[in-house]
């Protein structure tokens, strides 16, 4: 009998904006595509990334929407993804994770929200099986409840901190991970700010507790200079470290 290899695709993300607080020219803000054999998954939906979603799948192809948090840089393309359902995407509801507050901000928005979308509500350690694609969330140390996520397809993973201090235990999530994407708002000189986001010397100190093979930097600010924060990072870590961009994919 003969035997076939399996093309077996390998689970990956695509960064969709990565810009911190307002998108840089011709940028958007957080957003990636998660993608695996049986799901295609939204994390983050920050203004300008619906665009940039159509370059790879339709809306009608998603499996579902994951919100971190309610700060508008991460989650305000979600109005016009519920216009577009509701009058030209011929597609059902489409399943979001989110927190509670960001699910009232919504309802406000989005008069009509159940017939475009059915809302779940995330929170400490919560879990859920999205397709292939096992989450797994955290509350991090931000102004508003915020969750870090972790995602699990067969033994690959990756870990999305969203935004927070550094106060946050980012081993709630676990170790030994294929790929780090960490918020890097701010440069170590800033740190003594009290800000509750990051520094790319903090985001190094965050890879190596979970024994990153691959740490990506998103989340900075217009004007920031990429590579000083991939020199800050890499003196706390020693693996491959490299600054977010529209349009990279990253296998995981």
């Amino acid at each position: 009998m003969e035997s076939f290899a399996v093309n077996v695709i390998p689970p990956k993300v695509t960064v969709l904006g990565c810009s911190g607080t307002y998108a840089k020219p011709g940028g958007a803000c957080t957003g990636f595509l998660v993608q695996s054999p049986r799901a295609n998954v939204w994390l983050d939906a920050g203004p300008g990334t619906l665009a940039n979603l159509q370059q790879h799948i339709e809306i009608s192809q998603l499996t579902a929407i994951v919100l971190t948090h309610e700060h508008a840089d991460h989650w305000l393309e979600l109005p016009v993804v519920y216009n577009a359902i509701r009058h030209y995407v011929r597609c059902g509801q489409i399943p979001v994770y989110g927190t509670r507050g960001t699910l009232e901000l919504a309802k406000k928005m989005c008069p009509a929200l159940e017939e475009a979308f059915i809302w779940k509500i995330i929170a400490d350690r919560s879990c859920q099986r999205i397709g292939d694609q096992n989450w797994k969330w955290s509350k991090t140390d931000h102004y508003v409840e915020t969750m870090a996520s972790r995602v699990d397809v067969g033994e690959s993973s990756f870990i999305f901190t969203a935004d927070t201090g550094p106060n946050w235990d980012i081993n709630q999530l676990g170790e030994s991970v294929s790929l780090a994407i960490s918020e890097s708002t701010f440069l170590a000189d800033r740190e003594h700010e009290g800000i509750l986001h990051l520094s790319a010397r903090q985001a190094g100190e965050l890879a190596t507790k979970i024994n990153a093979a691959h740490l990506v930097l998103s989340h900075l600010a217009p004007g920031e200079e990429g590579e000083r924060h991939t020199k800050q990072a890499s003196q706390m870590f020693n693996g491959r470290v490299t600054v977010a961009a529209a349009g990279d994919q990253y296998i995981f």
